[in-house]
């Protein structure tokens, strides 16, 4: 795969009446890696579902999707994407249990974001407190439990950000680069540039966070 990807930010399907969530992971991002990294028939996990936009472009593409999500609204939406809606659990990733799901081949997910100087929790939906360092270590807990459910082999891809708050730049994606690879091989990382889509520009970049880019962290599970 090309270390530079340039898409349009755009999404296939409208959130429900009365959801708002700005930034989501565009449909089309999500099939350049799985149409790259998976076959058909292969099972794909998104430990942080979200609305179920990698677990519907999986059962698209012929591949069977899982998902864990932590926000009851947000899952009822995420079961929707999928024809088993027992697919996709209510739960943190953080307890992931082996007997959740089967083993899978691939995962493609985007956890939840952190500014430096925040001190929600953003694993507890940002209702909780934390500091940007333990929620670096959940980053690297929850990719261990993620570890767990993978084959030898299997390929990971964490779409994130690094983010501008008040004048600061959090390094967000090069520290969520180095906890995960404490877990996983690091590969390398795809910039994805992001182009307006029908909505105009987010925040203060077309992507958002101050950024009109993005990156795809790509790990792999060591085969021994």
């Amino acid at each position: 795969m090309k270390s530079f990807l340039a898409l349009e930010y755009a999404h296939d399907t409208a959130l429900p009446d009365g959801v708002d969530s700005e930034f989501r992971t565009p449909n089309a991002l999500v099939e350049r890696f799985l149409a790259e990294y998976t076959d058909p028939g292969d099972r794909v996990l998104d430990p942080f579902a979200g609305f179920g936009t990698t677990l519907a472009v999986a059962e698209r593409l012929d591949r069977t999707g899982y998902g864990i999500e932590y926000d009851a609204d947000r899952l009822r939406h995420a079961r929707e994407a999928v024809s088993d809606d027992d697919r996709v659990r209510h739960g943190s990733v953080l307890d992931l249990d082996p007997s959740w799901v089967p083993t899978c081949d691939c995962c493609f997910t985007s956890p939840p974001f952190m500014e430096r100087t925040d001190t929600r929790n953003p694993f507890e939906n940002y209702a909780g407190e934390s500091t940007y360092d333990d929620y670096l270590d959940d980053v690297e807990r929850a990719f261990s439990r993620v570890e767990s459910v993978l084959v030898p082999g299997a390929r990971v891809v964490v779409d994130v950000s690094n983010m501008k708050h008040d004048g600061r730049v959090t390094t967000l994606a090069w520290d969520v680069a180095d906890r995960v690879s404490n877990v996983l091989h690091f590969d390398g990382e795809v910039v994805v540039g992001w182009t307006a889509g029908e909505d105009g520009d987010h925040g203060e970049g077309t992507f958002g966070y101050g950024y009109d880019h993005s990156y795809c962290l790509t790990f792999t599970k060591p085969t021994a």
